[in-house]
């Protein structure tokens, strides 16, 4: 009987270490979680640039954004400011987060990296500008993640 109890035991404490395990899968960092989203807008902002659809970026924007680029708020501000990034042949600026945070409720956070741009001088020569960036975004009532404010500064 003695071998039983502890085969039995044995089982039990299986049991309780993989409860323990997968109790702590399923339990998720609120911030953690906001943080990844934001992220993913990042990307798929910085995509839409790359993939030069202006329509996809812009809805990324929210409806009253400041970017330091544009003159004015709001899309309309926005899509005049960054049309060149979006014609056939004009220049390109890509980004990658490298960062994002979010305050405690989790409804607007921002994101931090770098960017890159290139485009042609007056000779045709290749002209290649980094920096960092700071995007501010606020989560919509319909879940979407939008820019509220956008800056920048130039490294070289």
């Amino acid at each position: 009987m003695v071998p039983a109890v502890r085969g039995g035991l044995g089982v039990l404490l299986v049991l309780v270490a993989l409860a323990s395990v997968v109790g702590r899968g399923q339990t998720t960092n609120p911030r953690a979680t906001v943080e990844a989203a934001m992220m993913k807008a990042d990307r798929d902002f910085d995509r839409a640039a790359a993939d030069r659809d202006m329509t996809r970026f812009l809805s990324f924007v929210a409806e009253n954004a400041a970017f330091d680029s544009a003159d004015g708020r709001g899309p309309d501000a926005v899509r005049r400011a960054w049309a060149p990034f979006f014609e056939r042949g004009g220049p390109t600026l890509r980004w990658t987060a490298t960062r994002a945070e979010s305050l405690v409720a989790g409804d607007v956070g921002y994101t931090i990296g770098t960017w890159e741009r290139r485009a042609k001088d007056a000779r045709g020569s290749d002209v290649v500008r980094r920096g960092q960036y700071l995007t501010v975004w606020r989560k919509q009532k319909d879940g979407a993640w939008r820019a509220e404010f956008d800056t920048g500064s130039t490294a070289q």
